[in-house]
């Protein structure tokens, strides 16, 4: 049945209460869908961040989720995370008329960005995003893998604390350190990323008491897979890197004992060479998750050289 011809039983809206049943339907299809970049920050910032927008197709009848596109808007920047149909009504019509419909509410003076699963990559292209940037590449690991990597057990005169241990100073030194690679004020989403229960962040310094590398994980997909994303990882060296993502999942390790990990890099990064490296030795196989389009030339000035493992979060983008 054509989507157009449904409109007696079905109704397209552009907001949603954060407090909508919808947001959980339209959590765990997220969940269903094994985006694994989706982590459970993501799912539980989106409904509540006033840069958030939605077009909402849902049924008239019990306001039960058909589909939607999710995107947020920020630093003239508007980062479509989410685009996502219920199997059933997919090829009907319904995605094509929520997507314009979210196409025509961005300002026009902002970049469209999103990250496509590679199969989606043809057709986003040639529509509204046809400029491609870096590729996001995916490993699954366990702990071992990561820990008996001889660059991981390098000693340096270092402090380490967690992100809930930093005194209110210190706090601020780390938000002006992503700033320093970011390029972009993300100090509100980092506030709250790090208030949520389940944020595990780590920050390391340097002898003088300067922050040189930070690090930070979430869980991710359905809770029975014991997957935490590493993300982001961000360092001065590669041997701070190392150091501060080792402290990371021995952090994790504490709160799950099954943990493994989800590390996710991006081409044209040192932390894709770095790992890219690290993994290979190994016999560690990657994938491709994740291709970045914007619907304009755009030049991202987020300092490459510090960048291990971007923090891929759509809620407010690095890179």
């Amino acid at each position: 049945m054509d989507f157009e011809n449904m409109t007696t039983e079905y109704e397209i809206v552009d907001s949603l209460d954060p407090d909508d049943r919808i947001w959980l339907q339209w959590k765990s299809l997220v969940e269903n869908e094994g985006w694994k970049s989706d982590d459970l920050s993501v799912l539980t910032l989106t409904p509540r961040l006033p840069s958030t927008r939605i077009v909402l197709a849902r049924k008239k009848k019990d306001a039960s989720y058909i589909g939607s596109v999710v995107w947020n808007e920020y630093d003239n920047i508007a980062f479509i995370g989410f685009y996502l149909i219920l199997p059933a009504y997919r090829g009907q019509g319904v995605g094509s008329v929520i997507w314009e419909r979210a196409i025509e509410r961005v300002p026009r003076n902002y970049t469209i960005v999103l990250r496509g699963v590679p199969k989606m990559v043809p057709r986003y292209k040639s529509q509204d995003t046809p400029v491609e940037g870096a590729t996001l590449h995916s490993y699954e690991v366990d702990e071992q893998t990561i820990l008996k990597v001889k660059d991981l057990q390098a000693d340096i005169n270092c402090t380490i604390k967690k992100v809930s241990e930093l005194t209110a100073l210190e706090y601020r030194e780390l938000e002006q350190f992503d700033l320093s690679i970011v390029k972009r004020d993300r100090k509100d989403f980092l506030r709250r990323f790090y208030n949520l229960p389940f944020t595990t962040g780590i920050v390391l310094f340097n002898n003088n008491n300067e922050i040189v590398a930070t690090a930070a994980s979430c869980p991710t997909s359905h809770p029975d897979l014991h997957l935490y994303k590493l993300a982001p990882l961000y360092a001065s060296s590669t041997q701070e890197a190392s150091i501060v993502l080792k402290t990371l999942v021995a952090e994790v390790k504490k709160v799950d004992t099954e943990a493994r990990f989800v590390i996710q890099v991006l081409t044209g990064s040192v932390g894709f060479k770095f790992f890219t490296s690290l993994f290979t030795s190994m016999n560690v196989l990657s994938e491709v998750c994740g291709v970045t389009l914007f619907s304009r030339t755009f030049a991202n000035p987020i300092d490459n050289e510090r960048l291990f493992i971007p923090h891929n979060n759509s809620c407010h983008f690095d890179a």
